[in-house]
């Protein structure tokens, strides 16, 4: 993830870290960050978040937190690793270019409370720039030859990460998930990675269904805001 999405610009040290900034994506918080890397408590990291004029923390492993009050969660994440073989699907993806994901990335970024076209701009600008860190490829699975699912694949082997999976609602519950994900992996093994991962939110459903795929979790994260900030 520090090769691909969540790298900056930039980095820093911090007392309680490492300080990542990229200033051409100012409102995306994947490449503006606090990564805590000693035990501290929330207080101690809202704190320091304020000083630094970041909007989050990542804490990597949750028991380096001793306790939360004075921060506030803004995500937990779970780590999950598909090691079985590449399970099938009823649907086939396609490679495509990246272009091709954007209307739908940016009609699901517009929908958040939080989107807005500043933050789905420099969400879909930063996806440039990973392309040029490491190896990336875009899948793409059609439904009467619109675009009715998404995702990103980072390969960098023995490593691979399948990333921003995203459904157009209308076409939900139809196999179009499975079929980039599975689309995905596949590539992902074939390009020589075994160690291939993706991140869920630990308080959404979609983590049930990527263990149904065949993901175990393997880890979790935490990323904590400032009470003040936005969320």
């Amino acid at each position: 993830m520090r090769r691909a999405d969540a790298a900056g610009e930039t980095e820093e040290p911090s007392p309680l870290g490492l300080v990542v900034r990229d200033s051409r994506f100012p409102l995306r918080h994947d490449s503006n960050y606090l990564l805590v890397e000693r035990s501290a408590t929330g207080a101690e990291i809202a704190a320091e978040l304020t000083r630094l004029e970041l909007p989050v923390a990542t804490v990597p492993d949750e028991t380096m937190l001793l306790d939360v009050a004075g921060a506030e969660v803004s995500h937990r994440g779970v780590v999950m690793v598909h090691r079985r073989r590449v399970p099938t699907s009823a649907r086939e993806a396609a490679q495509v270019g990246r272009e091709a994901l954007e209307p739908l990335r940016r009609k699901l970024t517009l929908a958040y409370p939080w989107g807005s076209p500043e933050v789905a701009d420099q969400l879909l600008a930063a996806k440039r720039v990973i392309e040029e860190r490491v190896p990336t490829r875009f899948f793409a699975s059609l439904e009467d030859g619109a675009v009715a699912a998404g995702t990103d694949l980072y390969v960098d082997p023995p490593d691979a990460q399948i990333e921003d999976v995203a459904t157009e609602p209308e076409f939900r519950g139809r196999g179009h998930g499975t079929a980039v994900v599975v689309t995905a992996l596949a590539a992902a093994r074939n390009a020589g990675a075994d160690f291939v991962f993706l991140v869920a939110d630990a308080e959404d459903w979609p983590k049930e269904w990527y263990a149904q795929l065949g993901f175990e979790p393997v880890g979790q994260y935490v990323k904590l805001r400032a009470p003040t900030a936005a969320p």
